[in-house]
């Protein structure tokens, strides 16, 4: 082989690893699974809580001003037939809303199910 056709190698793999990664892909998606809704955790007759937290860090309960202390004490007294709804601000950054969603989960006896504000 000469020279001129040594450089060509590398290209033409790289080439090849390419292609072959593009045919792939579509066997790849075809076997992702479509997402599904989940049926809610909690019976229809449950106590529904909606939880709401302003960009000031303030929580609501049910549209009542709740200190967090008093709020983590609710959630650990409440049982697991209790249904809560967790609607962040939208002003709240992504990393806010899971450090309130980890929060929650960490002081409630049962699942919290995240409702993102409708904006039409």
């Amino acid at each position: 082989m000469t020279d001129g056709t040594l450089a060509l190698v590398p290209s033409l793999a790289a080439a090849l690893s390419v292609l072959t990664a593009v045919a792939a892909l579509p066997g790849l998606l075809v076997g992702a699974p479509e997402p599904t809704l989940r049926l809610p955790v909690a019976p229809a007759t449950a106590l529904v809580l909606v939880l709401a937290k302003s960009n000031s860090g303030v929580w609501y309960a049910n549209g009542t001003p709740v200190p967090q202390l008093q709020l983590a004490r609710r959630l650990r007294q409440q049982g697991p037939t209790l249904r809560i709804r967790f609607l962040p601000s939208p002003g709240l950054t992504t990393a806010q809303v899971s450090e309130a969603m980890a929060w929650l989960r960490r002081h409630s006896r049962t699942a919290v199910q995240l409702e993102l504000a409708h904006q039409g």
